[in-house]
């Protein structure tokens, strides 16, 4: 009898799950997508690592220098991150992993990706359009019921979304941001990576497609009036008005993923500030860990472990962007500096691995280091840019 393995969630999260699975199961498993189409998801371009890329060349056949591929997802290149006033340099920050990644618009991600995982997938891949209105997890099995009907599955994965409850969550410190503003141009001047321009009161990401580039203002809406924010942002832009899109956030990630059968994914397993397109990276490592679980390799606990610990390295990279400040001097990055640099002095395995990194350096054997969210090599990179002076 065939396995059964249910997706519910149409997002990224959700459809980077389902592409995974299809990849890596074989054919004695049903991966199931299970999404209401009359949901809505963020509608913002998003920018990735390259582990995104490698996953969809595995399993959509998806090719970053075919022009029809790009086209149908308002994809452009991407060869890192452009910070831009952190330092009184400009500095161009490497990809968390591999070489190249991509832009996109994940408006058109879900049509995109059903339509490879029908041709690719045929004997794995299925569909269920409804909305998932009960959960059950069973010793042997997990109830679903979608609309008014019950299904069985041997196992889910709830990307359903943000959590109504953080009773069993983590509330990251890692970042001051939570606020952000949304502003898009139609005509700009393409460049191949995501600004991360430093600003008074945060941070501006730049995310170019195809047909727009959206631009996203950070800022922590108590040290920073909103009217304060959208002044800035309209000055750095050199624009009259701003779209009026906004969204309100908190950084956490759950304490466990796996429970029984489930596991949560994208936002119901964490969510961070988009700082070097970190949560692709954790929603296609948290794939593999269940990955892992499924397959036995794993228990529950070893795996929300390996969870754990791959977000908390995370969050380490994202305080060390900011513990050194940028360009400007106010009241929000003093504040930054002060947050991120207390957090860090608690951080044991953050100082752990900068002695190993210095240590292997000082040998000519970087390139042995454990990875820690980065690479050793670019850690190096990233230091330089910075002035840190750990190397």
């Amino acid at each position: 009898m065939q396995k059964k393995l249910a997706v519910i969630g149409g997002g990224t999260a959700g459809i980077l799950s389902l592409t995974h699975f299809c990849t890596w199961l074989d054919n004695t498993w049903k991966v199931v997508s299970i999404h209401n189409p009359q949901k809505k998801i963020l509608g913002i371009g998003e920018s990735t690592n390259g582990g995104f890329v490698t996953l969809l060349q595995y399993g959509l056949d998806f090719t970053p220098g075919s022009p029809a591929d790009m086209a149908r997802l308002d994809a452009t290149l991407k060869f890192g991150s452009m910070f831009k006033k952190w330092r009184k340099h400009d500095f161009l920050n490497p990809l968390l992993d591999g070489s190249t990644a991509i832009h996109f618009n994940n408006f058109n991600f879900r049509e995109f990706a059903y339509e490879r995982l029908r041709q690719l997938w045929p004997k794995k891949f299925g569909l269920i359009e409804g909305d998932v209105k009960r959960i059950q997890n069973h010793p042997d099995r997990v109830t679903l019921t979608i609309d008014d009907e019950e299904h069985e599955f041997d196992y889910v994965i709830d990307c359903m979304g943000f959590p109504e409850d953080y009773t069993d969550y983590v509330m990251s410190d890692c970042t001051p941001i939570n606020h952000c503003l949304i502003h898009n141009v139609r005509e700009y001047e393409f460049e191949p990576y995501t600004d991360h321009i430093a600003t008074q009161n945060g941070w501006m990401f730049g995310v170019p497609l195809q047909g727009r580039k959206t631009y996203g203002y950070m800022f922590n809406d108590v040290i920073t009036r909103k009217e304060e924010a959208l002044a800035d942002m309209k000055e750095v832009l050199g624009v009259d008005a701003i779209d009026g899109r906004e969204y309100f956030f908190k950084c956490y990630y759950a304490k466990q993923i796996i429970a029984g059968r489930i596991c949560k994914n994208g936002n119901k397993a964490l969510f961070f500030e988009p700082l070097v397109a970190n949560s692709i990276f954790l929603y296609i490592h948290t794939a593999r860990v269940f990955f892992d679980y499924i397959a036995g390799h794993n228990d529950a606990p070893v795996s929300n472990q390996m969870f754990v610990k791959g977000v908390q390295d995370m969050e380490d990279l994202i305080s060390h962007y900011y513990q050194g400040g940028s360009t400007h001097q106010s009241k929000f990055w003093d504040a930054a500096v002060k947050l991120t640099q207390e957090r860090l002095a608690h951080r044991a395995p953050y100082h752990e691995l900068l002695a190993t990194y210095r240590k292997l350096h000082s040998e000519g054997t970087l390139h042995l280091g454990p990875t820690y969210a980065l690479a050793p090599h670019n850690w190096r990179i990233i230091d330089k840019a910075l002035g840190y002076g750990n190397f």
